[in-house]
């Protein structure tokens, strides 16, 4: 698809979206405290950096990443300003290995930078509402990770209906397994965020071993997919 393809529609959701993500961030940051010191932030996006490099390529034009638990543990610890340069770092080493088309790759910030501020709002919210202590902190931290999986998906879903023409339910985006393997990224970043309030950013390195894991499964699990779709092709050939 080249970009003089894209449907008016598409231009304007893509136009929507890029407001609304400035829109967040301007009234982000007038609420954000002073987010969490240099050495944290250095760690955290270096590793969300090199996470988000190394893509799967997915069903139906997507691809996948095992970025998540860094993103909500950003959203929870950095304040609006380091958040948006967190996405931003993240994206740009992406676009330094896959090359992606600007406008791609726009929208995929816009539509990141959304997600994560919405699950930071979720966090601060569910926080405020939870016991403290450790427990409080992982639901926290397992609530604002389903929310960034949610409005990514969500926001995705319309880009792909109106770009490409692939309704919500071809797009792939709501496949049991690869939600499945979102929700468990989703359940370790309560133990990164945990770990590293309590340890210091450091421990992010433990605690991301099991993303290996994950990263594994999905590279099994999207394969399978495409090479259904490949199969099917061929059939109705």
């Amino acid at each position: 698809m080249n970009r003089r393809r894209l449907s008016t529609a598409a231009l304007a959701y893509i136009a929507g979206v890029s407001a609304a993500a400035v829109v967040v961030a301007i009234a982000l940051g007038r609420g954000s405290g002073p987010g969490t010191l240099v050495g944290s932030f250095v760690i955290l996006t270096g590793l969300g950096m090199l996470a988000h490099a190394f893509p799967i390529q997915g069903f139906r034009h997507q691809a996948y990443q095992v970025t998540l638990p860094f993103i909500v543990t950003a959203a929870a610890l950095f304040s609006a300003t380091q958040l948006i340069g967190f996405v931003v770092l993240i994206h740009l080493a992406e676009q330094v290995r896959t090359r992606r088309r600007l406008y791609i790759q726009w929208f995929n910030l816009c539509n990141y930078f959304l997600s994560a501020a919405m699950a930071a709002i979720f966090y601060h919210r569910a926080v405020a509402l939870l016991p403290e202590g450790a427990i409080g902190q992982v639901a926290a931290a397992m609530a604002a990770g389903c929310t960034l999986i949610a409005v990514n998906r969500i926001l995705l879903a319309g880009a792909l209906w109106l770009a490409r023409g692939l309704s919500p339910a071809a797009s792939g985006l709501w496949l049991p397994q690869l939600l499945a393997a979102d929700l468990i990224m989703a359940w370790m970043a309560g133990p990164m965020l945990v770990l590293t309030l309590e340890a210091g950013p450091w421990m992010v390195l433990v605690t991301a071993g099991p993303l290996l894991l994950a990263r594994t499964a999905l590279s099994v699990l999207v394969p399978r997919r495409q090479q259904r779709s490949r199969q099917a092709r061929a059939r109705a050939a």
